[in-house]
């Protein structure tokens, strides 16, 4: 089988009220970080329709907060996509177990080369679609499809697994198989379910 990984939140660490807490504590970084990552601007940097240092400046114009706390916001963002070690023993099983493993992730540029060049889960991928690369993010369907022919295979041979259920829904929409990623031990569980692991 074919088995096609979302990165944020499934197999590293996505948290950004906890990246505005690593540069500014307080009782504003809830509201700051909604600010900076549930905005059009970030959806805009997972296109790669504007850099980090881009959205920067309209965030400094738009909230007023300080230049080099912003700008260390944004710094410290690749840092924080640390890897959940259950999610990689996942990995590991099924590339053990003869699938081939594929991702799919809305990640701006910035952070997919921190990835791609520190995480170690990234050489067990055959290969990677980034939506800063591509011009495209989830759930738009021209993503699944740009996927499918870059990675040269048919829905029906795919399993997605997403933390969002807007994107899983998507994909299935395509023809994919597909399931909402909560923690290792329920994708462990999904996956049993299909026989792609062992119990």
């Amino acid at each position: 089988m074919n088995v096609i990984f979302d990165l944020g939140n499934v197999l590293v660490r996505w948290d950004p009220v906890a990246i505005v807490r690593s540069v500014i504590d307080g009782p504003g970084a809830v509201r700051l970080a909604q600010h900076l990552f549930v905005h059009p601007d970030w959806l805009e940097v997972d296109r790669g329709s504007l850099t980090l240092e881009q959205a920067a400046a309209q965030a400094i114009e738009r909230t007023e907060v300080d230049e080099p706390i912003i700008h260390g916001i944004y710094a410290a963002v690749a840092p924080s996509l640390q890897t959940l070690p259950a999610s990689v023993e996942i990995l590991d099983d099924l590339k053990k177990q003869g699938h081939t493993l594929y991702a799919l992730s809305n990640m701006g540029q910035v952070s997919a080369a921190y990835l791609q060049q520190h995480a170690s889960f990234w050489s067990a991928f055959k290969d990677v679609v980034i939506s800063s690369r591509v011009g495209l993010i989830k759930p738009e369907p021209a993503i699944f499809e740009a996927m499918l022919v870059q990675f040269g295979l048919v829905a029906a041979d795919c399993l997605f697994i997403d933390d969002s259920k807007e994107n899983v829904d998507a994909a299935l929409a395509l023809g994919l198989d597909a399931f909402v990623f909560q923690d290792a031990q329920q994708c462990r569980g999904e996956l049993q379910a299909r026989g792609l692991l062992g119990v």
